[in-house]
């Protein structure tokens, strides 16, 4: 080896640590972000609803499975069009305790390539885990949480925004419902409970437009600390999973303010136990480089006739709205 390359890889590796070490911050949403939210009950007439009730039937429609595994692609656009793209395979894995086992992988780009997340989180939230690079020693590096309102990974997303909504820090107020193009959605705001959750978020409210067929998730406006327009949320490519499970494949983050904007797009999405098996999420795993390997090779090592596939699913374009909030056809 050259010593040019002996000089190249600490300087690689630095700048994986720090783009990893902003990620270790938000290790807790890419958590809860697959996570099943649990049993909501349902009512059937929407006639009457206050806005508690309509973010209740939302969480029902975009509740998740406890075997989950997605590839996603993170995209950067700033305003001369300029993109930077993060390819992630994310792995999770929920016991009946509740127990959450998460694993993500980064493929690109090259200078973080292979560099993984592992963290268990126990039924009363409490994690462990932390970050490996493959290129330096067999161990985990920990780093210090991140707040809620700061941003992920340089996107335009902060760690609330990628949270499930938490119902008990917020108060649900009821707007007029609106029609778009012949579609009726409600719109309700939310507004922190009390300081530290207003602190913790970084907004004094949101609105959300949720659709009425399917109480799909749409669009979310964000205000900052002083009631001014900061963002806009709209998610796409609504698929139904099964039942009245409903999830986007495409979220679109429009910082109105920076004039830069981040696509999430997921672009494979499995609900399998056959893709997450419990030895996937262990030390000696990671530190044996298993997880360099493609997913298909883990699920063949598994069983010999993998019974996971891409769940078939049912696109719902109505419910998918652009920037201006008009339904993306």
């Amino acid at each position: 080896m050259l010593a040019s390359d002996n000089a190249l890889i600490p300087r690689l590796a630095n700048q994986a640590v720090r783009v990893v070490m902003s990620v270790a911050g938000v290790l807790l949403v890419l958590i809860f972000l697959f996570i099943p939210t649990g049993t909501v009950s349902a009512t059937t007439s929407s006639a009457g609803k206050d806005g508690r009730q309509i973010v209740k039937q939302m969480l029902k429609a975009t509740s998740q499975q406890p075997f989950v595994y997605e590839e996603q692609s993170m995209i950067l656009i700033d305003k001369s069009n300029n993109r930077d793209v993060r390819d992630i395979r994310r792995y999770l894995r929920v016991d009946s305790s509740n127990k959450a086992r998460v694993l993500l992988v980064f493929d690109a780009p090259e200078e973080i390539k292979g560099v993984a997340l592992l963290v268990v989180v126990n039924s009363d939230r409490q994690q462990q885990g932390g970050i490996y690079l493959p290129a330096f020693e067999k161990r985990l590096l920990t780093a210090d949480s991140q707040g809620g309102a700061d941003r992920f990974l340089g996107s335009d997303f902060s760690v609330f925004d990628l949270q499930p909504e938490n119902m008990n820090d917020f108060i649900y107020t009821r707007l007029d419902d609106v029609q778009i193009n012949e579609v009726d959605f409600y719109t309700v705001e939310a507004r922190p409970k009390n300081a530290k959750v207003f602190e913790q978020t970084g907004y004094k409210r949101r609105i959300l437009t949720i659709s009425k067929q399917g109480f799909m998730p749409v669009k979310a406006t964000y205000f900052d600390r002083y009631n001014r327009l900061l963002k806009i949320l709209t998610r796409h490519h609504f698929k139904n999973y099964g039942g009245d499970t409903w999830l986007p494949d495409m979220m679109l983050m429009d910082n109105i303010r920076e004039n830069h904007k981040t696509l999430l797009k997921t672009r494979q999405r499995v609900f399998s136990a056959d893709y997450v098996p419990v030895r996937m999420f262990k030390t000696d795993w990671l530190f044996a480089n298993r997880h360099m390997a493609s997913t298909i090779e883990h699920v063949f090592e598994n069983t010999l006739t993998p019974r996971g596939h891409p769940v078939q699913s049912k696109h719902s374009e109505p419910a998918a709205l652009d920037a201006q909030g008009s339904p993306v056809q």
